[in-house]
């Protein structure tokens, strides 16, 4: 089970990654991926030996690709929400969730 989630984690800091390089390049051309594949490839467990950094480098993947999302879904939320310039009274409430009474 825990390979299975070695494996997630890679795959959700790669998702990531092509997330934050855009459409014009491919992800496996770029210099944080190979370095990635490469910590990912030279710090696997094998019969012979048991590799104390493997737990640390899917620490560091999993931060990573939580900073990578939380800072796209920053920007996402910043672009919704800033700069808009003064918002009704009705605008605001239904950013929070809130109906206001009809008016008669």
């Amino acid at each position: 089970m825990a390979s299975t989630t070695k494996i997630q984690t890679l795959r959700s800091l790669i998702k990531e990654l092509r997330r934050s390089i855009g459409n014009h390049d491919r992800v496996q051309q770029t210099p944080i991926f190979s370095y990635v594949m490469n910590e990912y490839r030279r710090n696997a467990v094998t019969d012979q030996q048991y590799c104390h950094q493997q737990e640390e480098m899917t620490y560091l993947a999993e931060t990573c690709a939580t900073y990578l999302t939380s800072s796209r879904r920053y920007l996402e939320l910043y672009d919704d929400y800033h700069g808009c310039g003064e918002r009704s009274v009705k605008e605001t409430a239904s950013i929070v969730g809130f109906k206001l009474p009809n008016e008669h």
